[in-house]
């Protein structure tokens, strides 16, 4: 008797451009896990039933990316730990019951990402985001609920970061928090140079033509800069050529898929094939004769 393939995808709006299939796939194939990972293109006013549907059609989980991680959160029959006090899922775990369980990983991708590539520990850590959207949220309260020390959050709008500072101080009263307007340069110029680490977590690098988040003259050479968007930006670029040590997202998306691979399935992830599998499926997608 033969057993059907469990079934999996990545959910979000536009989602074509995700590199989550031949990852996770991967990872399923070296297992020895008889499962298929596919994209599900899931327009704003579809989500819920969507999410139906994916019940109905036996799905064991799936990940959640922009823009409905605060929706699918609302469809959940239980939120674990950050994904509660976010609101906001990128992992769904069909249980045995059929219920599901609403996961957030993007802050245990991050951290895990920033220890591989930098050797940043979280406890009593440093650093600045650039953006104010779900992403910088999630991040900066896991990383804030880790010990890290000190945050600064730089946004062009301030009262989504400051809504971020409040949750920030309600979980974590002892991590110090900075809000700041992008358009401030002098600040921003002086927060940063005490500052060891950036992360950019802004949509801003995902066209050539972007401006870029913040003006390289503002971030020390000295500062480690890893920019979310997987794959060289300008800004990236840029600051490399200043002297900055620089990383993309890759390592982020290799962990918070690895994190969403053993929810799954409760087997340690193969990180390395999960790895070269990522950086397959960018070198056919983005050729960059540098990497």
């Amino acid at each position: 008797m033969t057993t059907k393939p469990k079934k999996f995808g990545v959910m979000g709006w536009p989602v074509e451009h995700s590199l989550s299939p031949p990852m996770q796939q991967a990872a399923f194939d070296a297992c020895g896990v008889e499962a298929e990972y596919c994209l599900l293109p899931t327009r704003p006013e579809q989500v819920q039933t969507r999410i139906r549907e994916l019940r109905e059609q036996g799905f064991a989980g799936w990940n959640v990316t922009v823009p409905h991680k605060p929706a699918v959160g609302k469809c959940m029959d239980r939120l674990v730990a950050e994904a509660d006090l976010l609101g906001s899922v990128n992992t769904v775990v069909v249980e045995p019951d059929r219920t599901l369980t609403g996961h957030s990983t993007d802050g245990y991708g991050l951290e895990a990402a920033l220890r591989e590539r930098f050797a940043f520990a979280p406890a009593g850590g440093r650093l600045a985001f650039v953006g104010g959207g779900g992403a910088v949220a999630a991040t900066a309260v896991h990383l804030a609920r880790r010990g890290v020390a000190e945050i600064a959050l730089i946004n062009r709008t301030l009262a989504r970061i400051q809504l971020i500072a409040a949750l920030i101080a309600r979980v974590a009263p002892d991590c110090r928090v900075h809000c700041l307007p992008a358009d401030d340069r002098e600040t921003i110029a002086g927060r940063l140079s005490d500052l060891p680490l950036l992360i950019q977590a802004t949509s801003l690098g995902l066209r050539p033509n972007d401006p870029l988040p913040l003006p390289v003259e503002t971030i020390p050479r000295s500062m480690a800069v890893m920019d979310m968007i997987y794959g060289q930006t300008r800004f990236l670029a840029a600051l490399r050529d200043q002297g900055c040590e620089t990383a993309d997202g890759q390592a982020m998306l290799l962990h918070q898929g690895a994190r969403s691979f053993f929810l799954w399935t409760g087997i340690e992830p193969p990180l390395e094939i999960m790895r070269q599998a990522l950086r397959d499926a960018l070198r056919l997608r983005r050729p960059d004769p540098e990497r």
